[in-house]
């Protein structure tokens, strides 16, 4: 059987995704701190003219753990309110990605930062490899962009603000776990190495049940 062309893609970036999991998993088991990580982390903290601790905390707001579920629950029962019950289905199934993405957390258990490498802002009792708010913000706010993307009958308007704001929640939360001091920036990559996996999923089953009708 051949494999075509945009499934060759397909594999080739999944599994270059896997090996720089493994990559960074061997990092991080070994190495739980790296001049690397310290670096960003000073880097990210510098004092400057203006305080962003608020800022931050406003970009983070969307992975706590209460506001989590809420924003998928709230999303599905949109969704399933307006017609569109698959796609409420599938906003329910990132909950899962959450839960394996704690599972990896456990296996890992990477320390996250403490008050003697940097500042920390926010407090957090669960390890910290994956980055679980990245996680949440690529598998949720990847998935609504990709609704906007190709979803011809929302208004425009919607669908320009909807995904401007989902792809620059998607980059900007990076900087915001390390600003706070919640995350070195090898949790954060890896958050988004793992987050594209589960998004990948997500998004080929979606769109290979397109013909799909579920009640």
């Amino acid at each position: 059987m051949k494999i075509k062309p945009w499934n060759k893609q397909l594999v080739i970036f999944y599994t270059l995704v896997a090996v720089g999991i493994v990559g960074l998993i061997f990092i991080v088991r070994n190495y739980p701190l790296s001049h690397f990580d310290l670096n960003i982390t000073r880097e990210i903290q510098k004092q400057r003219v203006w305080d962003l601790t608020f800022f931050m905390e406003i970009i983070s707001v969307f992975g706590n753990p209460i506001i989590a579920p809420l924003s998928i629950i709230s999303a599905a029962l949109f969704f399933f309110l307006t017609r569109r019950r698959r796609e409420a289905y599938f906003f329910l199934a990132i909950t899962l990605a959450d839960l394996a993405n704690i599972m990896v957390k456990i296996l890992i258990q990477r320390p996250r930062p403490t008050m003697d490498d940097a500042r920390i802002l926010i407090r957090y009792s669960q390890t910290g490899f994956p980055s679980g708010h990245v996680v949440h913000y690529v598998v949720f706010f990847g998935f609504l962009l990709s609704l906007m993307l190709v979803g011809k009958k929302i208004a425009l308007l919607g669908r320009v603000f909807v995904g401007s704001l989902s792809a620059f929640l998607i980059f900007t939360v990076s900087f915001s776990r390390i600003y706070l001091g919640a995350h070195w920036a090898t949790d954060v990559i890896g958050g988004y190495l793992f987050g594209f996996i589960y998004l990948g999923v997500i998004l080929n089953l979606y769109f290979k049940t397109s013909w799909l009708k579920l009640p």
